[in-house]
């Protein structure tokens, strides 16, 4: 992993980790210099980064700069973060690309989710991390699902939370307090292209049982739900037909940045 940090004053990243709290962070995968959405990864951290008054994470040349670090050849999972309170740093993040898979075991915590900001990408990723070692090293699961306070299913800790009722795509309500997925609002825009009914609902993990239901996020694209352990011990039936062709369908919005 390489690690550079924003220098505001002569424009440009240079090498080195910048100090700080984590405030926001947003990734991608990169597979030989093409990028799934990148205009939307890059306004969502804009966006997020002038609520904290980041003047710089909106400006052209910061991101022309970041482009610029992607290598064109391989296969990557880069990260542009935010740290720092009072005078906000930024920085970029070169990582290789994990391994990614297509269907994942999830663990249900019997507690709520405890992320401190859930609406925002960054200040609770250490504390989601130490969720999915605890559900990989004590219940032989990939992810954890994230309920609210209600019993709720609101998504995962690094995933947007999407099932099947039927042939409706259905998503959890908006009320409920989630990540702007990209991958979910590219599925989603493309559902609608195609006259795919979708209902915002709210939904408990037990009632999930007996649907086709999807983890999405930018590294895996979609996995679907295999078993799921802990509050609700079930084993999902194998993926169907349409599993598939959304797979190839979202493999193929990769474009070149």
């Amino acid at each position: 992993m390489t690690i550079w940090t924003w220098d505001q004053q002569h424009r440009e990243f240079v090498a080195g980790g910048a100090e700080g709290e984590l405030r926001l962070a947003d990734s991608w995968l990169v597979e030989e210099g093409r990028v799934r959405a990148f205009e939307r990864h890059r306004r969502r951290f804009s966006a997020a980064a002038l609520e904290l008054g980041c003047t710089d994470a909106d400006s052209a040349d910061f991101w022309s700069a970041l482009i610029d670090l992607i290598p064109r050849s391989g296969e990557w999972f880069p990260r542009v973060e935010m740290l720092g309170d009072d005078e906000p740093a930024l920085g970029f993040r070169l990582r290789p690309a994990p391994t990614r898979t297509d269907e994942l075991r999830v663990w249900i915590p019997p507690f709520a989710d405890p992320r401190q900001h859930p609406r925002t990408k960054g200040p609770d990723i250490a504390r989601l991390a130490e969720l999915r070692r605890q559900a990989h090293e004590e219940h032989k699961c990939d992810e954890v699902l994230l309920v609210d306070e209600n019993a709720f299913a609101v998504e995962s800790a690094t995933s947007s939370l999407l099932w099947w009722e039927d042939e409706t795509l259905c998503v959890p309500h908006p009320d409920l307090a989630q990540l702007p997925g990209v991958t979910t609002s590219l599925i989603q825009d493309e559902a609608r292209k195609r006259f795919v009914s979708i209902e915002h609902r709210r939904i408990q993990p037990e009632d999930l049982s007996g649907h086709e239901v999807w983890l999405v996020n930018a590294l895996h694209g979609i996995r679907r739900i295999r078993a799921f352990s802990g509050q609700l011990n079930y084993e999902c039936a194998g993926a169907p037909k349409r599993f598939w062709e959304w797979k190839v369908w979202l493999g193929a919005q990769m474009a070149l940045v």
